[in-house]
């Protein structure tokens, strides 16, 4: 009966250190507070890319080492069933790990108006602002 009502402005930093902690199992490789997530993405789409012209490589030795044999078609098929997996899938994943870092970028920038909203309308807050 006696309880003061709660802060807003708390219960929203609260509510967001709960859902950054999920955010950075979900994010996994990228690491949250340490640089911008852009530079972090920037640099796993470049070894991807690098990953993907390795793979690429190979692939094209493996083609022309069975064609010197007589059987190009055995290249294509050693390739398409060892080495298109490895760079599909990388890709896949550099895919689903930016939509992720984006929706995160996307919730923060939720929590950030929504705090400058309830602040600007003399909600107190004795927390610091958690990034």
């Amino acid at each position: 009966m006696g309880n003061a009502p709660a802060d807003p402005v708390v219960d929203l930093d609260e509510r967001w250190r709960e859902r950054r902690i999920k955010w950075g199992r979900k994010l996994g490789r990228l690491r949250l507070g340490v640089e911008p997530l852009d530079a972090q993405l920037d640099r796993h789409r470049r070894v991807t890319s690098v990953m993907s012209a390795v793979s690429g490589a190979i692939g094209l030795l493996f083609i022309a080492f069975f064609s010197a044999f007589g059987r190009p078609d055995v290249g294509l098929i050693f390739v398409a069933v060892f080495l298109l997996p490895i760079i599909i899938f990388s890709w896949a994943g550099y895919l689903l790990l930016a939509r992720r870092a984006h929706a995160f970028e996307r919730e923060y920038d939720a929590y950030k108006s929504e705090r400058r909203r309830l602040i600007g309308s003399g909600a107190t807050n004795t927390t610091p602002e958690s990034t």
